[in-house]
């Protein structure tokens, strides 16, 4: 997941600083073209739309499901040791190998569903996320055109901007 979020921030640098190059290029053969860009925030988008509530909303509700059946899962495993624990003494060694065994493939199991519900949680945010910017592009863009902006591009993938720049305000009212 931090080798995604590194690939695409080297890619939104990389877009980002392209329209600078050109601009250059273009300024060192006579020509002249300045290169008007805006920044949104697409996560504050998320948190302070009504459209992106709804969306945070629901995705909260499929984590905090999904959390709540492994830490009952969890919770019976931490049971189960602790009677096999008391127990311990009661049974023959191979009979409490095998116990163990079967206890110790519970936890396995149990790490193998947690990092799975992860992953899916990560496919419904990433999903999330591309549903709101299907719902924002036609604004972006109608926002791009008023601005006379060039080029927009998302905050996560830029280290610093210049607030004057940031065009999530004017996206979050237009939001619904």
């Amino acid at each position: 997941m931090k080798r995604l979020s590194l690939v695409l921030a080297v890619l939104g640098c990389g877009v980002a600083v392209s329209p600078f190059v050109a601009a250059s290029f273009a300024a060192a053969a006579g020509g002249s073209t300045a290169t008007k860009i805006g920044v949104i925030d697409i996560e504050k988008t998320l948190y302070e739309t009504p459209a992106g509530k709804r969306a945070s909303d629901k995705f909260d509700k499929a984590r905090q499901a999904k959390e709540a059946e492994l830490a009952k899962q969890q919770k019976e495993l931490e049971k189960d040791a602790a009677d096999l624990d008391k127990q311990a003494s009661m049974y023959k060694p191979d009979v409490l190998k095998q116990k163990r065994d079967d206890l110790e493939k519970k936890f396995v199991d149990l790490q193998t569903a947690a990092a799975k519900a992860e992953r899916e949680l990560a496919g419904q945010r990433a999903t999330l996320v591309q549903d709101i910017l299907k719902q924002a592009n036609p604004i972006i863009e109608d926002i791009a055109k008023q601005e006379g902006v060039d080029l927009i591009v998302e905050r996560g993938s830029v280290l610093w901007v210049d607030k004057t720049l940031d065009l999530t305000d004017k996206l979050n009212a237009k939001m619904k």
